[in-house]
């Protein structure tokens, strides 16, 4: 069935309304009426059985039938370089897909992007409510403002609690060669470098920090296809 995203604000006393462009998409793309059921959710870890009660070309309503809730155990935030062209927007679709909780740009010495308008972003919030909605989560991949590089070190390591690692085409070592643990971490940080790659003084400082480096094998991986890969790894690793 189909999973739609409603804003908690829309969602009373066990009533809902979607309005807007997501409301013309309900009705005139999937073609929904009145006493259909329906899934919607609210991005904070609700799910809801809905039936949609009246219809018109802005506002649908309906009543909410009953209602679940499941957030991640495991939470991956990825601080990545922000690729060249519409990569970005590719990277954000999948990793909202595969399950990564929140994306934070990072400002390298080598970066070529170094952040993006409001149009942008709100542009980018939309891609990962879309991808989110699609792929049945009940949360939305939230989407940071951009730090410089070693702000955002700084900021990852606060929590003990989660393992941090930065993927390094000069290292030769894998993280991966043991299994994570959910009793061990509740989550992990993944520093993903820009196009030229990390420089050498970004991995020491990072790597004083307690962040460590690993390999992702042989080949040289686009800044995407990095962090999909460091994603699903870990992931997968618990």
């Amino acid at each position: 069935m189909p999973h739609f995203y409603v804003n908690p604000d829309d969602i009373k006393e066990w009533s809902f309304f979607i309005s807007g462009e997501q409301a013309r998409y309900v009705v005139n793309v999937r073609r929904f009426k009145p006493n259909d059921e329906i899934m919607i959710f609210d991005g904070l870890g609700n799910s809801y059985k809905a039936q949609v009660i009246s219809v018109n070309k802005n506002e649908i309503s309906g009543k909410i039938i009953s209602s679940s809730y499941k957030m991640p155990i495991f939470k991956v935030r990825l601080y990545t370089a922000i690729p060249k062209g519409d990569r970005f927007e590719w990277l954000i679709e999948k990793c909202a897909e595969i399950g990564v909780s929140e994306i934070t740009p990072v400002n390298t010495k080598r970066s070529v992007n170094t952040g993006f308008s409001k149009n942008k972003s709100e542009r980018y919030e939309k891609i990962s409510i879309v991808a989110s909605s699609q792929c049945g989560r009940n949360d939305i991949m939230k989407i940071n403002e951009t730090l410089d590089f070693k702000n955002a070190c700084k900021n990852a390591v606060t929590n003990k609690r989660l393992i941090n690692i930065l993927p390094w085409e000069s290292e030769s070592q894998s993280f991966f060669s043991g299994k994570l643990t959910s009793s061990s971490y509740n989550g992990a940080n993944i520093f993903i470098g820009p196009e030229g790659g990390f420089e050498n003084e970004e991995v020491e400082f990072a790597k004083s920090l307690g962040i460590r480096a690993i390999s992702l094998g042989e080949n040289i991986l686009r800044v995407e296809t990095a962090a999909i890969v460091a994603s699903v790894l870990v992931l997968n690793g618990i």
